[in-house]
């Protein structure tokens, strides 16, 4: 990337940056570009990252939750209660319907 790409980056993101902020900026943005560029090369690297490496680290990082972590007053079998859900207000299906507020 050159100082004028960043440039045309800045116009097409609406920012109104000036030389001096683009200048100063420019190092940061090279190094932007270096992690995403070290992690596209991970992505391809199967040596690198072999998928049974990865399982395992997904499985220490997610234990399973056995049926006991659930309160026994709790009959539901997914761990939420129905009344509250009843309560919840517009249902879509399974889901509750949060308002737009913005």
């Amino acid at each position: 990337m050159n100082i004028e790409d960043l440039q045309v980056t800045a116009q097409l993101a609406h920012l109104n940056m000036g030389e001096k902020e683009l200048a100063a900026a420019f190092p940061a943005f090279e190094q932007m570009l270096g992690f995403f560029a070290a992690m596209q090369a991970a992505d391809k690297d199967s040596e690198a990252f072999p998928e049974a490496a990865l399982a395992d680290a997904f499985t220490a990082a997610s234990p399973t939750v056995s049926s006991d972590h659930f309160r026994s007053d709790n009959p539901s079998s997914n761990g939420l209660n129905d009344n509250l859900l009843n309560n919840a207000g517009d249902r879509d299906g399974r889901f509750i319907v949060v308002p737009n507020v913005l």
